[in-house]
């Protein structure tokens, strides 16, 4: 009766597994990726996006801790040859939305509203760096499931893989 009780008692123990709050689930990427490399989304929550300039006037960025404010990163890598040394390619797309956004619907212009950059990084020599995106839209919805993300772009200084990206998240 011992053994029965206790393999009940195990068997209870470990068929319990603690649900995530809905809150805490990670953003699911809708977009399509290149397939040849990985793609991610990073929403990051009460950071303000700061866009720095070095001395040749080149724009790189910085994240700082700012209740209210929420920075969304995607990212593309591209899988190269590890043996490689210059071959690494990435493609960012960065930006800020207010903790209060529900929706937004902006489109060229206003999308520096949100900071939104460009980022290129690879040995593309004059053809790598942070860029404003003033071309494009970014839509934002609030639904059932969640908010919805929809952002297409182009930059036009230089080549882009990643020109549209498709999210949702909560």
């Amino acid at each position: 009766m011992k053994k029965f009780i206790l393999v009940f008692l195990l068997g209870f123990l470990c068929s319990c597994k603690a649900q995530k709050p809905l809150s805490d689930t990670s953003p699911i990427l809708s977009s399509e990726c290149p397939t040849d490399g990985t793609c991610e989304i990073e929403i990051l929550k009460n950071k303000q996006l700061l866009l720095l300039y070095d001395d040749f006037g080149g724009m790189y960025y910085d994240l700082k801790d700012h209740e209210g404010t929420t920075v969304i990163h995607y990212q593309y890598n591209k899988t190269t040859q590890a043996n490689l040394q210059d071959g690494h390619y990435r493609e960012d797309l960065i930006f800020e939305i207010k903790n209060s956004d529900k929706s937004l619907k902006l489109s060229d212009l206003a999308l520096q509203e949100t900071k939104l950059i460009f980022g290129r990084q690879c040995f593309c020599r004059g053809e790598t760096g942070y860029f404003k995106v003033e071309k494009g839209s970014l839509l934002l919805e609030n639904t059932k499931e969640g908010q919805q993300l929809q952002v297409e772009f182009t930059v036009g200084k230089i080549p882009q893989l990643i020109t549209q990206i498709k999210a949702k998240f909560n």
